[in-house]
């Protein structure tokens, strides 16, 4: 039961091929559409904001693939400055705002904003200081940026190098980048758009440091946007991708700023100088976590265009034959190309399923410790460590494979692909690089461990590893490996299997008489695998939770139940040495296993088109010639090169310049 659910895509007349893959569709689209978007009204409003949005040209974006970097700054500028007037006139909602910002793929130069500096002050300023910044912030009288990570240190937060050294003359915090690695490098909006930051810096009281806290430091002046005295601030430069952010530069020279411009929530120093707290120190990590979160729903959004736009085009491209003398097939009827794009079609429904578990993770972990609560924070801060690698780290695999099954003109950055995968590069190392999220995972897991082992019980995500399930794999046929608490089984089995062996290692190393530290490194990359295998059991789990609590039909819920069986048995297949080594399964279960994997292909491919339509990603918002709604892919492609500006003349400048002396001779002659 197929059904137009992206209401104005469509330019023209529908390529047959695709209008085909709708009519198979076994289920009702609107249904899994409105699943997916948190119900028709929500589905509803994000419609009527496309429809606003993509009926001003400043979010169209046509010529975007011929600007040059200062041109794309200027144009997500004034993106920026669209959202906030509209933001004003319309009394959007924070839900809506954040709506319009993933509508426009992040394509603003003034994001942190938003996502960092606003939060930052709603997390780390006490009453009073919210008061005085908060509206300045909410009604752009300001902008801001947060800034931490410096060109020496970035994940590392306790290195970190500026200084704040309190002054008890003036009453001011004296703010220092001593060093060239002490600068801070980085942060979006810095470059150029910025007038303040909250700055992550040293607190130096009296000569002693008391660690990080953060500081309202302003950077440029409110009259004329010039650097105020002893800022010294700008661009870093080109970069892959997101060209539309001035990512900044800043050193600070003996910069003062009042005593009441450190944000003083959870820390406070008092007029003659004295520090104490109030709440947590671990507080202070609070807007990081949140935009982990949020790095969950952006890998999440840039694979739902990667998978949209080669699914699509896969319907609509046909390629030679299997018997000779028939029709050429659609590629997407290959199994070689559906195990390419299968697998991450199933993980955006994982990923859905993960965004939803976390952010509500979030918001009650957040409710708690805003009222002196911490008690989630360890569990919360591990969690979103490892799935922000997870996610980020698999989302990349998947967004390179979605590009190169699009053949040769996937390669073109009309068709999509290659700025989807450029864009979704900078997730693996923003907030934290993956390797180290994995770790500060496993370091939380090591203390599970042992806390299971001390008698005490386990709760939350790590409850498994509380005793031995002494696990014997109950598949004995190929109905068996459908089902999902039998996968999950798998999975947590695995898990514990290698975070417990892990353990032990470590354990026995430090025994042994080997210092802690050494002992740490020489099991770093299995501390890794430890916090990688917890990470892919909890989205699983996320993933099988959501799909059995889910209030559908049949026909739907049993789309979804194929979907999930294929995200983890794919998983199994690409990490079958772990589950054979854990005896998580053996040989031929393994074998049983792979072979509905491949079953579970054809199952889905009659649905393939439909499940990406169900992701309603409007032509504008995916800005792909090979994945719009209407299938009319080379007619895009042709039009798009007319676009090109070397195209706007018949014989370029080059020619008079350069060529025609070599054809005719005369350069050569010269020689």
């Amino acid at each position: 039961m197929a059904s137009d659910s992206v209401v104005g895509n469509v330019s023209g007349k529908i390529n047959p091929d695709l209008q085909k893959e709708r009519v198979t569709a076994t289920f009702d689209v609107r249904e899994l559409c409105h699943l997916f978007y948190g119900g028709p009204e929500k589905l509803k409003r994000k419609r009527e904001l496309e429809h606003l949005l993509f009926s001003e040209p400043l979010f169209q974006d046509a010529e975007r693939a011929f600007m040059s970097k200062e041109e794309i700054y200027e144009l997500s500028v004034q993106k920026s400055v669209k959202l906030f007037e509209w933001k004003r006139r319309y009394q959007w909602t924070e839900e809506d705002f954040e709506m319009a910002v993933d509508l426009t793929s992040h394509d603003l130069a003034l994001g942190l904003h938003h996502s960092m500096f606003i939060p930052g002050i709603e997390r780390l300023a006490t009453d009073e200081q919210k008061a005085k910044w908060l509206p300045l912030a909410l009604n752009f009288k300001i902008i801001g940026t947060y800034a931490q990570t410096e060109l020496g240190h970035g994940t590392n937060l306790l290195a970190l190098e500026t200084t704040a050294t309190f002054d008890p003359q003036t009453d001011e915090f004296v703010m220092n980048t001593p060093k060239i690695t002490s600068m801070k490098w980085w942060p979006g909006g810095l470059g150029k758009s910025s007038t303040h930051a909250i700055v992550l810096a040293q607190l130096v009281l009296r000569g002693k440091n008391y660690g990080m806290h953060p500081f309202m430091v302003q950077l440029r002046s409110l009259e004329d946007h010039t650097p105020i005295p002893g800022v010294s601030v700008g661009d870093i430069g080109p970069k892959l991708a997101l060209q539309n952010i001035d990512n900044g530069f800043l050193m600070m020279k003996n910069v003062r700023i009042p005593r009441a411009n450190m944000l003083m929530k959870n820390s406070q120093v008092s007029r003659d100088g004295r520090f104490s707290t109030s709440g947590s120190s671990k507080a202070n990590y609070a807007t990081m976590i949140l935009v982990r979160v949020k790095i969950l729903k952006w890998m999440k959004g840039i694979l739902m265009k990667g998978v949209t736009t080669s699914l699509r085009y896969s319907a609509v491209r046909r390629q030679s034959q299997l018997k000779p003398g028939t029709e050429e097939m659609q590629i997407l009827s290959y199994q070689s190309q559906q195990y390419k794009l299968f697998p991450a079609l199933a993980a955006v429904y994982a990923y859905q399923f993960v965004t939803t578990t976390m952010t509500a993770m979030y918001e009650k972990a957040y409710e708690e410790i805003i009222g002196g609560n911490n008690r989630l924070l360890a569990e919360l801060h591990s969690q979103t460590s490892c799935l922000k690698a997870l996610l980020s780290e698999e989302g990349c695999v998947y967004l390179e494979t979605l590009g190169r099954a699009m053949g040769g003109h996937g390669y073109m950055l009309m068709a999509g692909g290659g700025p989807y995968l450029l864009s979704a590069m900078t997730l693996p190392t923003v907030e934290g690089e993956n390797t180290v999220l994995y770790q500060q995972t496993a370091r939380y897991l090591m203390k599970q461990v042992a806390n299971a082992l001390s008698g005490q019980q386990l709760q939350g995500s790590s409850s498994y590893l509380a005793a031995d399930p002494g696990y014997i794999c109950p598949i004995q046929d190929f109905n068996n490996c459908r089902n999902l608490r039998t996968l999950l089984d798998i999975y947590r089995n695995r898990a514990y299997g290698i975070v417990t062996g892990t353990a032990r290692k470590l354990h026995a190393d430090m025994t042994s008489g080997m210092e802690q530290h050494i002992a740490w490194n020489n099991n770093m990359i299995r501390l890794v695998r430890a916090g990688k295998v917890h990470s892919q059991f909890y989205a699983l789990e996320c993933f099988v939770e959501g799909v059995e609590t889910a209030k559908v039909r049949p026909e739907l819920g049993a789309v979804l139940h194929k979907l999930c069986c294929l995200y983890a048995l794919y998983g199994i297949s690409n990490n079958s040495g772990d589950f054979l080594e854990t005896e998580s399964v053996n040989l031929a279960q393994m074998e049983m296993l792979r072979s509905v994997e491949y079953q579970l292909l054809a199952e889905i491919r009659p649905d393939a088109v439909s499940l990406v339509d169900a992701l309603d990603l409007h032509d504008v918002h995916l800005l792909s010639a090979l994945g719009c709604y209407d299938g009319n892919v080379y007619e895009r492609l042709y039009q798009s090169a007319l676009k090109e500006p070397m195209n706007k003349t018949q014989v370029h400048p080059v020619y008079y310049k350069h060529l025609r002396g070599l054809l005719k001779g005369s350069t050569l002659s010269k020689l």
